[in-house]
């Protein structure tokens, strides 16, 4: 019996061993797996960033590019509000910077007689003034005509059908005046709002007033 009983005693200390060597070596397996996989991984990361600081050195030189066209569209805002001093003072024009450019905003009193798409005396002097300002300056050069919501009268539905004519017409007046005044006309387009773009309601006189207007929107052209 005692014979027997050592007997079973080293069976079982063997698949005692046996047990713990086969999970010693699992461990040691998945470890490797672990250590792969990490390696791998570190080599991924190590790509990631590469292209990361190519990524930043691009967005770097980007930011340098546009800052130095931003200065320069600077100048041209500043220089604009000086040549147009006398007609911002009066409400007739109104000039804001944009983060990629310059927008004004023209009273039609100021450019049209009333029902009229052609440029008056005044209308001309200022849009060339404008040109001289802008004609060297590398933007695409929108220019916008907005009417308000009050219907073309019977007289001119002959020729302007609805306010999207009109403002049409008028925004092609303003263009062919620029491109007349050096200004490039490959970087210059018309566009028609009509009443659809209103900056305030159309039910006062004034808010009317301030709907018909056409907008100048220089935009720094993309590389």
């Amino acid at each position: 019996m005692r014979s027997a009983s050592l007997f079973v005693l080293v069976i079982l200390n063997s698949i005692a061993l046996m047990s713990t060597s086969c999970v010693t070596r699992a461990t040691y397996d998945d470890l490797k797996v672990d250590r792969d996989t990490l390696a791998k991984r570190q080599v991924e990361l190590l790509e990631e960033m590469e292209v990361l600081n190519l990524a930043n050195q691009g967005l770097a030189e980007n930011l340098a590019v546009s800052t130095t066209e931003n200065v320069a569209m600077r100048a041209t805002y500043d220089q604009l509000v000086v040549e147009l001093e006398t007609e911002v003072a009066s409400g007739q024009i109104e000039i804001q910077q944009l983060i990629d450019g310059i927008q004004l905003n023209v009273s039609d009193k100021l450019l049209f007689a009333s029902g009229s798409a052609a440029l008056n005396s005044a209308g001309i002097e200022v849009i060339r003034r404008v040109a001289a300002r802008i004609k060297d300056e590398p933007a695409v050069v929108d220019v916008e005509g907005h009417t308000d919501s009050t219907q073309i009268g019977p007289s001119l539905r002959k020729m302007y059908p609805t306010n999207w004519e009109l403002a049409g017409a008028r925004a092609a007046s303003v263009v062919r005046q620029l491109s007349q005044d050096g200004v490039p006309p490959g970087r210059l387009r018309a566009v028609s709002r009509g009443p659809f773009d209103p900056v305030a309601p159309n039910d006062t006189p004034d808010g009317r007033a301030r709907n018909r207007r056409t907008e100048i929107v220089l935009r720094l052209m993309p590389e």
